[in-house]
């Protein structure tokens, strides 16, 4: 019955002009009924750290569900919408995973509790360098961003939003381990914003996080 939904909503939705209200309307609603589908996919579940699976999927979906907006004219009523939609999600799955490893961001198993960074490894350099045995790596690194010894983290800051600093975006994803969409809420700010900015920054501070956590 559902997917009869879809379908139906999808096929009135090609007979108004694109950009008009009424298709515009049905898109909505067609929208939100997908999000609300059983049969939405998890692409390539599994393997992943959770937070980091659902960061790299609702970006996906982001794109999916505008695709599906912007390319409505282009779907087959002989098949079903859920088919359609899944198939466009895997392959901007693929894309995302795509851009983040081209920018370094590469996924780590969740076996291994990894996180989204480009921050060397504490237990690396716990391996390769040597840490004091009494602070684990997460109190190093949480040490660090909260004395950010020279300024460096709360001096950069979301634009218009000088409460948004990448030292407190940092604390928040790497202390209290929040997901990207999580922080979004937190922050108020959209997660392609947030995300784009902590990207930009961490390349930005790269030096700086060795120079202090290889000591």
């Amino acid at each position: 019955m559902c997917e009869d939904v879809l379908r139906q909503l999808a096929i009135e939705a090609q007979k108004y002009p694109p950009l008009s209200p009424q298709r515009q309307q049905i898109l909505n609603r067609l929208i939100n009924k997908i999000l609300k589908s059983d049969a939405l996919g998890h692409p390539q579940h599994g393997g992943y750290h959770p937070s980091f699976y659902e960061d790299i999927r609702n970006e996906a979906l982001q794109i999916t569900l505008l695709q599906v907006c912007q390319k409505i004219d282009a779907y087959n009523p002989t098949h079903p919408v859920m088919a359609w939609v899944n198939f466009m999600l895997n392959m901007k799955f693929k894309d995302v995973m795509t851009s983040y490893n081209r920018r370094g961001l590469t996924f780590i198993p969740r076996s291994k509790l990894g996180q989204v960074t480009q921050i060397p490894s504490l237990d690396d350099l716990d391996r390769d360098i040597g840490v004091e045995e009494t602070q684990t790596n997460a109190q190093l690194l949480q040490q660090f961003l909260e004395k950010d010894p020279e300024g460096l983290l709360q001096s950069e800051h979301v634009r218009d939003r000088p409460d948004v600093t990448f030292q407190r975006v940092a604390l928040t994803k790497y202390v209290e381990d929040k997901t990207w969409e999580e922080m979004a809420q937190k922050f108020d700010i959209s997660l392609q914003t947030l995300y784009s900015f902590f990207d930009r920054r961490l390349q930005k501070f790269m030096p700086y996080f060795k120079k202090y956590l290889q000591e």
